[in-house]
């Protein structure tokens, strides 16, 4: 068996990791009524139907810089022997955009989302989930096609911060970071209407 190479088995880890996002998302569809699927438990609290939307929405924004960011990778020498560092920002956006902690009922640490990124409208259970699963699919053909390429040298800014820049390297963990948090947030709107 070949044995891979650092920056591969960081690859590995995080294809892993959004498919792991996948199961998650595809156990919340089938748990979810059409009637709870845009209830929001809260009126302060997004519904299911909103968390999903806003994905898709940060993925239509996040997946053309990546894939400009992997073209530029290209151009750049292979990353060889090493591991993937990553920016410093990136880093800590990583860590800022996973699932929120929580003491009772109270989220520590919420970040406000652009009113670009908040859902709005009519949200299709049909239209959401399919194009949630297509953005999901299109992310991992980007961590597979970023085998062997220095990523973490190609820059993107941040459609989210004007001015923030990270690599594609911290923006395909921050990615499916992000993702974990809304799928658990999503889950935890469900876990309330259930309980009433």
């Amino acid at each position: 068996m070949t044995q891979r190479s650092a920056s591969s088995q960081q690859l590995h880890e995080l294809l892993a990791e959004s498919e792991a996002v996948q199961a998650r998302f595809d156990a919340l569809d089938l748990r979810v009524s059409d009637t709870r699927w845009s209830q929001r438990p809260a009126p302060e609290r997004w519904s299911v139907a909103e968390c999903v939307a806003h994905l898709n929405l940060s993925s239509e924004a996040m997946l053309p810089l990546l894939h400009a960011a992997l073209a530029a990778a290209r151009k750049l020498p292979a990353i060889g022997a090493r591991r993937y560092s990553g920016t410093m920002l990136g880093r800590f956006l990583r860590l800022m955009l996973g699932p929120a902690p929580r003491l009772g009922q109270r989220v520590i640490g919420g970040t406000r989302t652009p009113a670009a990124f908040v859902p709005g409208g009519s949200l299709p259970r049909h239209e959401v989930a399919a194009a949630f699963r297509q953005h999901l699919l299109h992310e991992r053909e980007l961590i597979r096609e970023s085998e062997g390429l220095a990523i973490d040298r190609a820059m993107i800014e941040s459609p989210f911060a004007a001015g923030a820049q990270y690599d594609a390297w911290s923006a395909l963990r921050i990615v499916v970071r992000h993702e974990l948090r809304h799928l658990v947030q999503a889950e935890r709107a469900l876990e309330t209407l259930e309980g009433r």
